[in-house]
């Protein structure tokens, strides 16, 4: 399929960077030559905010960390990986984070969570070519993805977007000012569901 969707420069070089704290340069090397993406070796995207870094890319990116570590390997990197790329995020939108954190200067630690998810899920749909909406019960918010770069063209048995974990571990916190919160990914359209969905625990842990 011809590429259409894209993220930021900056969040493909941010997966590759954080993956390169953990695994070093061989590592990261092996990750790139088992997706098929070589033209990234010593050569990572570029430090800026054009949408240039495709969907597939990320996709087969996450694939070949499933492929080299499993399951449970994957989570671990793409987690932190996504925590990595929300904090390079508000270091390079900056206007983004002061209009942030004026918007969640006040209120409840729920009120907070409400309004930085309401936020960045905006901030998602106007910066990259994800399309991201929330909805909560009593018990959660929900961080629904429709249209998903982790998973594009994957197929699985099980939820495989675990960057988006780390992004919202970081954002949840950021948000809050430190609280942490439970997070599971419930859905995943690489397992055949209509959307990737992400369930956050309303109350903080502990």
């Amino acid at each position: 399929m011809t590429d259409q969707y894209y993220y930021p420069n900056i969040w493909g070089r941010s997966i590759l960077t954080s993956a390169n704290e953990i695994l070093g340069d061989n590592g990261v090397n092996a990750l790139l030559n088992l997706a098929g993406l070589q033209e990234y070796i010593g050569n990572y995207p570029p430090d800026n905010i054009k949408k240039e870094f495709s969907f597939t890319h990320v996709a087969k990116l996450q694939q070949a960390l499933y492929d080299m570590y499993g399951s449970r390997g994957a989570r671990v990197f793409a987690t932190r990986g996504g925590e990595q790329t929300f904090q390079h995020s508000m270091d390079k939108y900056d206007k983004v984070q002061k209009a942030a954190l004026a918007a969640m200067s006040i209120g409840s630690t729920e009120a907070r969570h409400r309004v930085g998810l309401q936020f960045f899920s905006k901030f998602f749909n106007t910066v990259s070519d994800q399309i991201v909406r929330i909805d909560d019960d009593e018990t959660y918010w929900y961080w629904i993805i429709e249209r998903c770069p982790m998973c594009w063209e994957r197929h699985a048995t099980e939820p495989v977007c675990h960057l988006g974990v780390g992004v919202l571990n970081a954002a949840s916190t950021w948000a809050t000012g430190g609280a942490k919160f439970r997070i599971q990914e419930i859905n995943c359209k690489a397992k055949g569901d209509e959307n990737c969905v992400y369930a956050l625990e309303k109350s903080p842990i502990g």
